[in-house]
């Protein structure tokens, strides 16, 4: 069974600085071959135009993930304006061709809710993520409505609670009960 399209919502308590508190939507799951996704609901310290300023935009750039951080990953829903993009699943696409991209975002063809950037992404080897979902590391939520090119407040919260009402009792849990 393949994870592809759906989010996947850390558990409470999940102890890892980086994926405390998030949400990912799988761009690719192959239990055979391993998963890839991006991190939604984690801002980048930079803008996109301090990371390429030929690009004046103000736009927010995400952390997807810990892989591969030297790079910026783009997914988007214009495949119209933005060729040689992968399909990733509903009206989703994975990267395409730069210049597209750089012309398109210039010339404002492109509205802000149909194209994010991640920093890196996060990725998972053969059977890992079955491993983790094993460990009730993270939940799976099939979420058809949720446009994961826009920003949404409370993300991590609001899907918590969708996946099962019972979790509104650790919505305001602690990063490190520690601190507490």
């Amino acid at each position: 069974m393949s994870y592809k399209g759906n989010l996947l919502i850390a558990k409470p308590g999940l102890n890892d600085e980086y994926f405390s508190k998030s949400v990912i939507y799988l761009t690719g799951d192959d239990p055979f071959k391993g998963s890839v996704g991006v991190v939604l609901n984690k801002l980048y310290e930079k803008k996109l135009n301090e990371i390429i300023p030929e690009i004046d935009l103000d736009m927010d750039v995400y952390m997807g993930g810990p892989v591969n951080q030297d790079h910026l990953f783009v997914i988007h829903s214009r495949p119209d304006l933005i060729s040689k993009g992968t399909y990733i699943g509903k009206d989703y696409y994975w990267s395409g061709n730069y210049k597209e991209i750089t012309l398109a975002l210039k010339n404002k063809w492109i509205e802000n809710d149909e194209i994010r950037f991640f920093i890196g992404y996060t990725g998972w080897k053969y059977k890992q993520l079955r491993s983790e979902l094993n460990n009730k590391d993270w939940m799976v939520l099939p979420d058809k409505d949720l446009n994961i090119l826009k920003w949404e407040d409370n993300l991590w919260k609001n899907k918590l609670i969708k996946a099962d009402k019972r979790n509104i009792i650790w919505v305001n849990y602690p990063t490190n009960p520690l601190y507490n």
